[in-house]
């Protein structure tokens, strides 16, 4: 009889280690069904390059894309010069019809050539496409990208403090109004001889 107890307690203790484990095994299944619930937005967007091209004119009606040398012929109106004799012409500059940004424009560089360049100076001026480019055009203050009011620069030089001339897209313009002569100490044997300059621009789109 002493044995049946033994028997029985141990199978109650049993049953009772196995409630108590079913019980844990019950509570760890009850916390994992807590997670959160979880959603997402999402945002998608196309994008498109813009267009910045540009032209030039020598006679305001004219224009084509002139990127290299030596690009737009100037038509200066006089060709046969003294010391201190100026001659005059313009560029126009626009962006196409297909621009889709802004831009500037720069004087950046200057290359010349032939034995009357080293003599040859010059001043520029940004002046309005409707402006005549004449020595009028250098009176009052207009805006200068090379030289000033007082002062010619050498033609083979481009100034330091370069401007940036703001261009509107799709068909805005400027005129750049040009004044050469030949230096006051220019030597006599230069006499009949030729120099030729050229001038490059460079657009960049803002």
């Amino acid at each position: 009889m002493f044995q049946r107890t033994r028997r029985a307690r141990r199978g109650a203790s049993i049953r009772l280690r196995a409630v108590l484990a079913a019980g844990l095994a019950l509570g760890v299944g009850a916390a994992f069904t807590l997670a959160s619930w979880t959603d997402s937005e999402v945002a998608t967007s196309s994008f498109g390059a813009g267009i910045f091209a540009t032209q030039s004119s020598s006679d305001g009606t004219s224009f084509a894309t002139n990127s290299g040398s030596p690009g737009a012929s100037l038509a200066f109106g006089a060709t046969a010069l003294g010391p201190l004799v100026s001659t005059y012409a313009f560029l126009d500059i626009r962006t196409t019809a297909a621009t889709t940004i802004d831009g500037v424009v720069r004087l950046t560089s200057t290359t010349t050539s032939g034995p009357l360049a080293p003599s040859l100076e010059y001043r520029a001026i940004r002046i309005p496409t409707t402006t005549t480019c004449e020595p009028a055009a250098f009176s009052g203050s207009p805006t200068y990208v090379a030289g000033d009011a007082s002062t010619y620069v050498a033609a083979s030089t481009t100034p330091a403090g370069i401007v940036a001339s703001p261009i509107a897209s799709a068909g805005g313009s400027l005129r750049f109004c040009f004044d050469v002569r030949v230096a006051a100490d220019a030597d006599s044997s230069l006499q009949g001889t030729d120099g030729t300059v050229t001038w490059q621009f460079t657009t960049t789109a803002t």
